[in-house]
């Protein structure tokens, strides 16, 4: 089974106050789509130090990490696509 999905918009929002921080960070916001499901808002803060031109591949590269820490999380204890299949199948006879 594979649904797909995209990154809808990315916001920048530039030295903002960051909880539990001093200093100010750059706070990229994805909104994150894939079909059957509400979209995903998904806000990663980015240290001012990094260039400016890089922001927001920077955040994308720190994403991806959270997104496959997600990823294994939601791995445990699954089924396979073939046995969702055969669920549905049993479901609807």
């Amino acid at each position: 089974m594979y649904f797909g999905g995209e990154i809808k918009d990315i916001e920048i929002y530039r030295n903002q106050q960051r909880p539990g921080f001093d200093e100010q960070y750059h706070k990229v916001r994805f909104i994150l789509q894939s079909n059957g499901i509400e979209p995903v808002q998904v806000d990663i803060w980015v240290h001012p130090n990094y260039p400016e031109n890089n922001l927001v591949k920077v955040a994308k590269t720190f994403l991806h990490r959270r997104l496959l820490d997600l990823v294994e999380l939601a791995s445990e204890d699954i089924y396979q696509p073939q046995e969702v299949d055969a669920i549905w199948q049993t479901v609807k006879s």
